[in-house]
């Protein structure tokens, strides 16, 4: 049974990241041969899909579920009801604001999402790491938040193939850079390093004992070390 459930768990995350994904495709290659409100249809069954497999792997948290899409399944039918392409368009738009909105709202009343996810990984994160992750997350809600303002724009003026283009590409090519760029300013900030190819080669560009984070992040090393060759 837990086998199953996490197999349906994974079906489901599967489903809808590849929903997301084909979103921009979708809706370019709707758009130009079906009517809005076939396109809306054909979304609305998607959502469909991936709401009962979600469900089907989480049905203990039921409500949960529902409330997440919910606002998706009303804008895909107000969408249908009004014959309004642009609110089909707006969607991803919506959906960056919504997280724009969670990371600055973390900003205020904390921890910051940065450091939350931060904690899930290392789940006891050195108090020195905390206004980096400040920081990171006012970058991403910045980041989401232009995104959002992009979307709206493309979606309310431009084409929709220049829609297309921007959701299902350049926006994955910018979040790559903002990603990738992220992480070697952190490497190189905190010198913190794993046992991987690329933190062994950063380590030699950027060794840990020659600024003051990268000490405290090998003392961290050693006490983390040393907690754990510790009698229990």
């Amino acid at each position: 049974m837990a086998l199953a459930a996490s197999q349906l768990k994974i079906g489901a995350n599967v489903a809808q990241g590849l929903l997301y994904a084909a979103y921009p495709l979708l809706i370019y290659v709707a758009h130009t041969r079906l009517e809005t409100r076939a396109v809306g249809w054909l979304l609305f069954g998607l959502l469909v899909v991936t709401l009962l497999v979600r469900v089907a792997s989480n049905a203990h948290e039921l409500w949960l579920v529902l409330r997440s899409y919910l606002p998706l399944a009303a804008l895909i039918l107000g969408a249908i009801a009004l014959d309004d392409r642009i609110l089909l368009l707006v969607l991803p738009a919506i959906a960056s604001a919504w997280l724009c909105v969670q990371f600055a709202w973390s900003l205020r009343h904390g921890p910051p999402m940065i450091e939350r996810f931060a904690r899930l990984i290392e789940g006891d994160l050195p108090d020195f790491t905390a206004p980096y992750c400040r920081r990171v997350t006012i970058l991403w809600s910045a980041f989401l938040g232009v995104n959002a303002v992009a979307i709206t724009a493309l979606a309310a003026w431009a084409p929709v193939r220049w829609w297309a283009v921007y959701t299902g590409f350049l926006f994955y090519a910018l979040l790559g850079i903002v990603a990738g760029g992220e992480f070697f300013v952190r490497k190189w900030w905190f010198r913190y390093f794993g046992e991987g190819p690329i933190d062994r080669m950063l380590a030699r560009w950027f060794p840990p004992e020659a600024t003051a984070n990268g000490r405290r992040s090998l003392a961290y090393v050693e006490r983390r070390r040393a907690g754990s060759a510790s009698p229990q």
